[in-house]
């Protein structure tokens, strides 16, 4: 037979003898107002990772003994990739105002949820734009600097590049 201590109307009453759980102390981090909660980590330098992978991607690339430099086709990249930026991202950009203005459609506990999930959601996703032109403008950045250096025949800079790419 089970152990009749914790079910029927022994567990029942030993629940109801048994002293509750206490709150934990308001320093332990787990009440809302609490000290020892920390913030979460911050989110990555996009700026940073933009500049690496054009770097890493570069290094990738001329590597190996065929490769060889073409100017138009760096042009022809960054050209789109500026594209990107002036036209995609920017129209993104200002299209997400209207995903960060919601206003509740009534004065209920629902509308005022929906809302603030929806706002917050819109903040979320403008957080992201900004990262991504960050990354883009990084990434277009880093490719001037290394046709800048080829055309100047700047041996140094290229050097310093690929090292740099084949460290990531």
């Amino acid at each position: 037979m089970g152990d009749t201590s914790t079910g029927g109307l022994q567990g029942v009453q030993n629940q109801l003898n048994t002293n509750p759980q206490q709150a934990p102390p308001p320093d332990a981090g787990l009440v809302q107002g609490s000290t020892a909660a920390t913030p979460p980590p911050a989110g990555p330098n996009y700026t940073n990772l933009g500049a690496g992978q054009a770097k890493a991607d570069f290094a990738a690339a001329s590597g190996n003994g065929g490769w060889k430099f073409d100017p138009e086709a760096m042009d022809s990249v960054i050209k789109d990739l500026e594209d990107s930026i002036k036209h995609d991202f920017s129209r993104a950009t200002n299209e997400v105002s209207h995903l960060t203005g919601i206003d509740a459609m009534g004065d209920e506990v629902a509308s005022h949820v929906y809302v603030d999930a929806a706002n917050r959601s819109g903040a979320q996703y403008q957080a992201f734009l900004t990262s991504a032109v960050d990354y883009t403008r990084a990434y277009v950045k880093t490719l001037r600097d290394i046709k800048t250096a080829y055309e100047q025949q700047d041996q140094a800079a290229i050097d310093a590049l690929r090292d740099t790419g084949k460290a990531l």
